[in-house]
């Protein structure tokens, strides 16, 4: 996978792989002065910001602010992102490029609303339960088509929950386990059988995992020898499909004319791969791309100056986090995690990496729906952190390596204030950049790696979601824990429970006490709250990240 990862980097960014060795040597080399990276990072940031707020605002100065677009058919949106998609099959889904771009192409049966605070009806019109809570009868829209034309049914329905909630390759079992069966009465009826009262059904209806690909397609991933190379092709009910995908080239959606809710006023969207931040910004400035996402904070004010551009950091229900698979010792001890977390200076971070434009992450879910607010969290506290240390297993400290995505500068920014900042309590970080698929894979698969920083955002209005994802233990999980490999029976067995209560004020309480016992054992180094930002041309209408960071193309409508 390494030598994967060195021919694409070779072929595509040819010097990224340079520049980062060197911006981590430079951080080793100041350490080794004396001088924290923090301070230098902080001068370096200030210096680019100006910099490149005066290279963008000479462009405005110029005969036009913006150079015009080339000349395109008025209905293709062109759009930059920070990442290449993983797999495209919704059970499998595993990161938020795939999971944002295919919002665009499947539905559930129910949505999310746009503030993300509840659900409404999409391919269910209506749905019902039974006195004791066993059984949900849903009524699907009547006259609704895949993108090829042919009806949906319920055997859709039921096929790709089936797959959800029980395939041999799902990640996402555990939101559905509470499914005992699903029945298909008539084409336009779908029954959901429980084995016992759960309260987040409704939510986790409306999740990704439980999105509906046409019966055939679905049942083929399931095949010996699938390929997942060809994913890229759907059959969905959403407003587009896809055109074309491979690595290294954009993903092409197409408008799907057979789209129940309505037409939409977009014909095209390509998605391509831009993984450096202020490239993308460039390329927005300069008419390549309307849209681009994961703008750098301290960018936002510079765009939004200039005259054609609106650039913005959306409220969405994400946090940012250090993951440790606690399987690998010296992590693997409860002292050396939790001193990790003390030595963390959250405050320094968030003003360093994101201008100031986040909050202190002290609960273990992202702000929403029973987030504890009375977390204690872990305040920035050095001598604890050296206490804990002294107490650990390693009362010498270690070398911790650290993989970290080559496409995010925020995270590879963390990492060298990290290795700052733990280095005072006798640990050196060793940071080693991947490309972004290397990366996913090398702490997805067999679990042979220390640290990564990353990020989890909320995909449905309930923290169900995230308490079996990442907090529940065990291989049965799917997710190994969030990829931690964390497993404490007593916390899997307050989960199941809280799943099943049904008095909300019960169940909040029974989350605030998950969140606590969680926050203890400290699986994770918990950082801080995000937004997420995005930056687009004056020629878009429409365009917003919602409460759980989709974006829908089917309300942007674009005039050239």
């Amino acid at each position: 996978m390494l030598a994967v990862a060195a021919e694409f980097e070779a072929l595509y960014h040819p010097r990224r792989g340079a520049c980062q060795a060197a911006y981590i040597e430079a951080a080793e080399s100041l350490a080794a002065k004396g001088e924290t990276m923090f301070a230098r990072l902080g001068r370096w940031s200030n210096l680019f910001t100006r910099a490149l707020g005066a290279a963008l605002l000479l462009g405005a100065c110029g005969v036009s602010a913006l150079t015009p677009a080339a000349a395109q058919t008025p209905a293709v949106l062109r759009m930059a992102r920070n990442a290449e998609p993983g797999i495209f099959i919704p059970w499998l889904i595993d990161d938020n490029t795939a999971l944002f771009t295919m919002g665009n192409v499947y539905d559930d049966l129910l949505r999310v609303t746009k503030d993300g605070a509840s659900v409404e009806p999409a391919l269910a019109t209506s749905w019902d339960t039974s006195a004791d809570g066993l059984t949900w009868t849903f009524q699907l829209r009547p006259g609704v088509k895949f993108s090829d034309g042919t009806l949906l049914t319920s055997n859709d329905v039921k096929v790709s929950l089936d797959l959800a909630r029980g395939g041999t390759r799902t990640v996402w079992k555990d939101n559905y386990k509470a499914i005992q069966e699903i029945q298909t009465p008539d084409p336009m009826t779908v029954n959901i059988i429980l084995t016992e009262p759960h309260a987040p059904l409704l939510s986790e209806l409306a999740m990704f995992p439980a999105w509906i690909m046409q019966a055939d397609m679905a049942t083929a991933t399931e095949a010996p020898g699938y390929d997942d190379a060809k994913n890229w092709a759907s059959k969905g009910t959403g407003g587009y499909y896809t055109e074309s995908f491979q690595k290294g080239e954009p993903v092409i959606l197409k408008r799907n004319p057979y789209y129940w809710k309505n037409t939409p006023a977009v014909d095209e969207v390509d998605i391509e791969y831009v993984p450096d931040d202020n490239t993308r910004v460039l390329k927005l400035q300069g008419g390549e791309d309307d849209i681009v996402d994961f703008v750098p904070f301290s960018q936002i004010d510079q765009l939004n100056a200039l005259p054609g551009i609106k650039a913005q950091d959306f409220p969405i229900q994400q946090t940012t986090f250090v993951i440790l698979n606690v399987t690998k010792p010296p992590l693997d001890d409860l002292n050396v995690r939790q001193a990790l977390n003390y030595a963390t200076d959250k405050d320094a971070i968030i003003k360093s990496v994101f201008f100031g434009q986040a909050q202190v992450m002290n609960a273990p879910i992202p702000l929403g729906t029973y987030v504890d607010k009375e977390s204690p969290g872990y305040p920035y506290d050095l001598a604890r952190a050296q206490a804990l240390m002294a107490a650990s297993s390693v009362p010498n400290g270690f070398t911790l390596p650290m993989i970290v995505p080559n496409n995010n500068q925020d995270r590879i920014n963390t990492a060298i204030i990290l290795k700052d900042e733990w280095a005072k309590i006798g640990i050196n970080v060793d940071i080693q950049p991947l490309e972004s698929s290397a990366w996913r894979a090398a702490f997805h698969g067999e679990g042979n790696f220390m640290s990564t920083p990353a990020a989890w955002t909320n995909d449905m209005n309930d923290p169900t979601e995230i308490v079996n994802y990442a907090m529940r233990g065990g291989e049965g999980s799917g997710s190994f824990a969030y990829w931690t490999r964390y497993n404490n029976p007593d916390l899997s067995a307050k989960i199941t429970a809280a799943d099943l209560e049904q008095d909300a004020a019960k169940r909040e309480a029974e989350y605030v006490d998950i969140q606590r016992t969680y926050l203890k054992d400290a699986p994770l180094v918990f950082i801080a709250n995000l937004g997420a930002t995005a930056a687009w041309r004056s020629n878009v209408s429409g365009f917003l990240i919602d409460g759980l960071s989709y974006y829908r193309f089917e309300d942007v409508t674009l005039n050239r």
